[in-house]
């Protein structure tokens, strides 16, 4: 857990948030369920340790899934309201899991950032400097 960095975790608690509040009195939809699934896969694929590229994937997909489940929940809930119904009232929970959507989106977009620089894998070695080309002569054209 102690190579997890702070988008991972800002993502991870907006996804333990979004999940209570999926159980909480409002609307639950699919594409919650489907942020959370990716910021578990990016937990998992930076704890581990595993290949660069597997957690680039990961926290790419993490940062669409959870911006794209903001926004739908943002416009299902202050959009398309289905009518002022007490069966379909907008209640705290919608507030709840906005808020935990935002953070796992804005959690997944900070995961994007790889300041690991000590990994083999982030290791640069520049090009040797090309050499100076020659002085030009007076005469030449």
């Amino acid at each position: 857990m102690s190579r997890l960095r702070a988008g991972e975790w800002t993502a991870a608690v907006g996804a333990a948030a979004l999940l209570v509040a999926l159980f909480l009195p409002w609307f639950g939809i699919a594409i919650a369920l489907a942020a959370i699934g990716c910021v578990v896969w990016l937990a998992i694929a930076n704890a581990t340790g595993g290949p660069v590229a597997q957690s680039v994937a990961a926290s790419v997909l993490t940062a669409t899934a959870g911006t794209f489940a903001f926004l739908v929940l943002a416009l299902r809930a202050l959009v398309f309201q289905p009518g002022p119904n007490e069966l379909v009232v907008l209640r705290y929970g919608a507030w709840l899991g906005l808020l935990a959507a935002l953070a796992l989106a804005l959690g997944g977009w900070w995961a994007t950032k790889d300041e690991r620089t000590d990994a083999p894998e982030s290791a640069y070695t520049p090009p040797e400097p090309r050499p100076a080309p020659p002085p030009r002569l007076t005469g030449d054209p």
